[in-house]
């Protein structure tokens, strides 16, 4: 597999919050994927339900989180939903929910090899 040109974290942002705690960095991070995980769930039940409320809220947290700790592309996919037309079906939200599972695995993925250079 090739190395990824983007990584899912910006170290710089990442570094500023944690002043090169990389135990801290990695405490972060497992607390932001906790809580984001269980956002994109009420995103979907929200899809689910058609509440264009919720979907914006969830939506904005996630893309505020998502810059605090660096994961650019993750707030850029929050930022997508925050765009789309309110008056529209919100089913094209479905699409970037895949999307961001898959940038959650990125990540997830990024803070076990992070662990792993601690020990």
């Amino acid at each position: 597999m090739a190395q990824q040109s983007n990584p899912p974290i910006d170290l710089e942002q990442l570094n500023q919050i944690s002043e090169g705690d990389i135990e801290f960095e990695i405490e972060v991070l497992q607390v932001y994927v906790e809580d984001i995980l269980q956002r994109i769930e009420k995103l979907r039940g929200a899809v689910a339900s058609n509440d264009i409320n919720l979907t914006m809220r969830e939506a904005h947290h996630i893309k505020g989180a998502s810059s605090n700790v660096g994961a650019l592309q993750m707030q850029s996919l929050a930022a997508k939903i925050e765009k789309l037309d309110q008056s529209e079906d919100l089913h094209p939200v479905l699409e970037i929910l895949d999307d961001m599972l898959e940038k959650m695995k990125d990540i997830e993925l990024f803070i076990t090899k992070k662990s792993a250079n601690i020990i």
